[in-house]
């Protein structure tokens, strides 16, 4: 709360749009992973987190946060029972916390549109979708070479869980850890 509170107070400062983004980009990350601690201490359990509630207080926050967003971007969930311990949702959380970001900063036209994000359990491994109905990505796009600093984080986190991540972008935009 301090540190969000003191990139807040920086915003009134800062006059350049690029700069003031940054800023807010760096409060949502954060916001994401305050999430999990005021899930830790609500439930009591501190080795584990319900991740469905996790994402949807983190999607919720996020659109938010966008307000020109609230009445135009319609979210969808598919949720399996699914808790995680603290090493694996927050860089969980982060990277769903950067795929929202962007399809919200870069999917939707003034109509808006859909996310759908689904956590679903398979065998001994979980799968994370975040998808977009929006304009998609372009077809020249590498993940693998983006100079994005929100989707180096997010390729950097799938890595450190020992993920994989697949992007497909077909009326939409699709990724899948």
């Amino acid at each position: 709360q301090v540190i969000s509170s003191i990139l807040n107070l920086q915003t009134s400062y800062v006059k350049d749009p690029n700069t003031l983004n940054i800023l807010k980009e760096s409060q949502d990350r954060i916001k994401s992973m305050s999430f999990i601690h005021e899930n830790l201490y609500q439930t009591k359990n501190f080795s584990s987190i319900k991740f469905s509630d996790y994402i949807v207080n983190i999607s919720k926050n996020l659109v938010h946060s966008y307000q020109i967003f609230d009445n135009f971007v319609d979210i969808k969930y598919d949720f399996d029972e699914v808790d995680l311990n603290l090493d694996q949702a927050i860089p969980c959380g982060l990277i769903v916390n950067e795929l929202i970001s962007n399809a919200l900063k870069h999917a939707f036209d003034e109509k808006g549109g859909t996310l759908k994000i689904s956590v679903k359990l398979m065998g001994n491994n979980v799968s994370l979708g975040v998808e977009d109905d929006g304009k998609g990505i372009a077809k020249d796009f590498d993940l693998e070479k983006t100079e994005s600093l929100g989707l180096q984080l997010v390729h950097t986190l799938v890595d450190q869980l020992d993920g994989e991540i697949t992007l497909s972008s077909n009326g939409g935009t699709k990724y899948l850890i």
